[in-house]
């Protein structure tokens, strides 16, 4: 039911139950206002409404506009249909052939001429060629869009991954904001932007390090880092998720489509598998759609990298050669058939285009900015202390998702405030702390713990974590270790206690809790040799160990990221 009919059945509603009011007057109002929405193309929103109701209100008094707006506002969230959002993100990485340039440009102006804004991460190399060959043109179309980061230079060697494979978590954050730092700033400088919308790596040269690095070089929309490409490293059930703090659209795995744009046979295939994806995901209740190109594609008959950089080759700058192009009737073509399938995905009902630096409003992590109630933090110790649990887990509380790193944090401010005789100050908030930076000791040898011993234990941690933003490796009791796992046990028993006994009630002892798995660990890929190897950039087998191991370390972190509840208009 719109907001015509809405009001309609107000001044119905209401002549019925005062005959004398002269209605009539008030309806050719809003049918006056109605074909005024109608010749200016504005739909009847929520400030028509406001206005209307006002009048109504007036002439016939509150109590039936009230009930009937209530039903009409509970009809129309029984009809809302579910949102499809789709993100088209653009690798715009190949800095060699000026064809490139002008395919970039056909791209925006097409996407923007059908009100599409579309996100186009750009390697840093590319934004200082379009500056030096002067192509204002191109910049300026580029700037109706998303701008994220795509690398400095992508394939020249070391890629990430390369550099990255050796480091152990800090100095590979260090060493990736050394060597991207530059690149991201030059992109920002020369399509002046204050902040990119998201990063995504080079070909499969993925590092958590990397992620964990992006605030600090200038990849945060609304403050928030947002990491947006397609690899199989880590992902969550083929869903936007949080991982190091990081909103990221990754491992997307069927929600991940793509239309080949050379084969005249793939458009009707492609239109259906877009269609059938959207349907799936609007049957769940909506979902995100994650498709990607690179303007090279349009021009090139094989990509600009691979005929340079392949297996580790490394040559000079002077040597750089530009792939076998395509001739410009192929592009052309490319072009057209781009443009069916778009138009094609835009028909859809219910379909949003969104672009990265929509990501932090649409995903927010209420955790960070509303927090946690006593009835949480009491629910999580729940959870953590029962003895026959799996291991540890995020959590879903309602609309709120904590991360195990999440729940360390809660636990320690909040055991070191009761323990300290100090005022829980609720909601906590969390920070989104980063995991540990190197596996844990083995079980503490010890079983039990002095009462006062745990809280000075405890008081060293939550300086730890407040000063550095990461989960321990390792607590220190003493002279003996525990590990992080076991320590959140204890804590999460020590919170459940305090609640249930009175201070002269409890135990001089706390009993140290179990190793226990990371659960989210499943989340990760292994290290095989196609993970890294199978980029034709990377040497053959190139494998990186030590990446995935800190990558397996960061499932603290991961969790899902939550939709917020969607407004549409009345």
């Amino acid at each position: 039911m719109n907001v015509r009919e809405c009001l309609w059945l107000s001044s119905q509603r209401i002549s019925q139950s005062h005959p004398r009011r002269p209605v009539y007057r008030l309806s050719t109002r809003f049918a006056k206002s109605a074909f005024l929405a109608k010749r200016i193309q504005m739909p009847l929103n929520k400030r028509t409404l406001l206005i209307s109701t006002w009048r109504l209100t007036q002439a016939l008094g509150l109590s039936a506009v009230l009930l009937t707006l209530a039903f009409c506002s509970l009809n129309a969230a029984a009809n809302r249909s579910p949102e499809i959002r789709v993100i088209l993100w653009f690798d715009t990485e190949d800095y060699l052939s000026p064809r490139d340039d002008d395919a970039t440009k056909r791209l925006c102006e097409m996407l923007t001429d059908r009100g599409i804004h579309a996100t186009f991460k750009l390697v840093g190399e590319k934004a200082r060629v379009l500056e030096r060959r002067g192509r204002r043109d191109v910049i300026a179309a580029l700037k109706k869009h998303d701008i994220g980061y795509h690398a400095d230079f992508h394939s020249v060697h070391p890629a990430p991954t390369e550099y990255l494979a050796d480091c152990g978590w800090l100095d590979g954050i260090a060493e990736f904001a050394r060597r991207e730092g530059d690149g991201a700033a030059d992109v920002r400088r020369i399509l002046e932007v204050p902040t990119l919308a998201c990063y995504g790596q080079p070909g499969s040269s993925w590092a958590p390090q990397a992620m964990a690095a992006l605030k600090q070089i200038g990849v945060a929309p609304s403050g928030i880092p947002c990491y947006v490409d397609e690899g199989s490293h880590v992902g969550l059930e083929e869903k936007p998720f949080w991982y190091t703090g990081v909103l990221t659209v990754y491992h997307m795995g069927a929600n991940t489509t793509r239309m080949d744009l050379h084969d005249p046979a793939a458009v009707a295939p492609a239109k259906k598998k877009v269609s059938d994806i959207a349907e799936r995901l609007r049957s769940q209740g909506g979902g995100l759609i994650s498709i990607f190109y690179h303007p090279c594609e349009w021009i090139h008959r094989e990509f600009w990298d691979g005929v340079n950089f392949a297996r580790g080759r490394n040559p000079p700058r002077e040597e750089w050669k530009v792939p076998p192009q395509r001739t410009p009737e192929e592009t052309d073509v490319a072009f057209e058939r781009f443009a069916e399938y778009v138009d094609h995905i835009r028909a859809i009902p219910g379909v949003r285009w969104i672009t990265a630096s929509e990501l932090p409003g649409l995903y927010p992590d209420v955790t960070r900015t509303q927090g946690a109630t006593k009835e949480d933090l009491d629910e999580l110790a729940r959870r953590i202390s029962k003895k026959d649990a799996a291991g540890l887990d995020y959590q879903r509380i309602g609309d709120r998702v904590y991360s195990i790193a999440d729940q360390f944090e809660l636990l320690t401010v909040a055991v070191n405030a009761t323990m300290t005789r100090q005022k829980v100050l609720f909601p906590l908030k969390i920070s989104a702390l980063q995991g540990p930076d190197a596996p844990p000791p083995g079980s503490a040898t010890l079983s039990n713990v002095a009462r006062l011993v745990f809280r000075d234990a405890v008081h060293d941690v939550e300086e730890f974590v407040r000063v550095t933003q990461r989960v321990p490796t390792r607590v220190f009791i003493g002279s003996e270790q525990a590990s992080p796992a076991e320590f959140l046990i204890a804590m999460a028993s020590v919170w459940s206690a305090n609640e249930r006994q009175p201070a002269d009630g409890r135990k001089d002892e706390v009993a140290l809790g179990r190793q226990a798995r990371i659960l989210p660990e499943r989340w990760i890929a292994q290290d095989t040799p196609g993970l890294f190897g199978g980029w034709v950039i990377h040497k053959e087998n190139f494998r990186a160990p030590k990446v995935m191991e800190l990558a397996r370390l960061q499932a603290w972190t991961l969790k899902p990221a939550t939709p917020a509840r969607s407004s549409t208009q009345e």
